[in-house]
C-alpha cells in the first residue's frame, strides 16, 4: 500500500478552505469513489484509489504557472468517458491514440496536457505517463519528486 501521508499538511477540511498556498487538497467522499467506479465500469488503478482514500484531489506547485490539477473522481469520470465539455475536446484524440485504453488520464497539467495513470498496477505501483514519456514508475514517488522539484513537468 502506498503512503501518502507525506501530504498531510497541504490537506484542508472542504473546498470552502481555497487559500494560497501552492498546494492545497480536498477530501474525497467513499461515495463519490464509488461512483466513479461505477460510472467507469471498472476499478480504479490500485494508487489512484489510495490517494482518493488516503488524501483526496488538489493542485500542485500552483506558482509554476501550470494548472497542475489532480482531478477529483467526477473530473475523472468526465474526461476519460468524454463526457460533456470533453465529449467533444480534440485534445483528448491524442490520448486516445496513444494510450488505447490502457490508463486513466487523472492530472491536468495545462489545458491540453494530461498526465495518465497505467490502470494495471505493478506491485501495488502504477506508472505515469506524460504523452508517451514514463514519467515515474509509481505515483507516490512522482508526487514526492514533483514536490521536490516544482519544475519537473516543465522540464520533460
Amino acid at each position: 500500500m502506498s503512503d501518502f501521508s507525506f501530504l498531510a499538511q497541504h490537506k484542508v477540511s472542504d473546498e470552502s478552505q481555497d487559500t494560497d498556498h501552492d498546494i492545497i487538497i480536498y477530501p474525497v467522499g467513499e461515495e463519490d469513489i464509488k461512483i466513479a467506479i461505477e460510472k467507469l465500469e471498472t476499478n480504479l488503478p490500485v494508487e489512484l484509489h489510495q490517494f482518493y482514500q488516503q488524501c483526496g484531489y488538489g493542485f500542485f506547485n500552483r506558482s509554476t504557472g501550470n494548472i497542475n490539477r489532480f482531478m477529483d473522481p467526477f473530473s475523472l469520470t468526465q474526461i476519460n468517458l468524454k463526457l460533456d465539455e470533453f465529449e467533444f475536446d480534440p485534445d483528448l484524440e491524442v490520448y486516445q491514440d496513444l494510450y488505447n485504453h490502457d490508463k486513466l488520464l487523472f492530472f491536468e497539467v495545462n489545458e491540453g496536457l494530461y498526465l495518465a495513470m497505467n490502470k494495471i498496477d505493478d506491485g501495488g505501483k502504477n506508472a505515469i505517463y506524460c504523452m508517451d514519456i514514463r514519467v515515474s514508475d509509481a505515483l507516490v514517488d512522482f508526487l514526492k519528486a514533483f514536490l521536490e522539484n516544482p519544475d519537473l513537468l516543465n522540464e520533460l
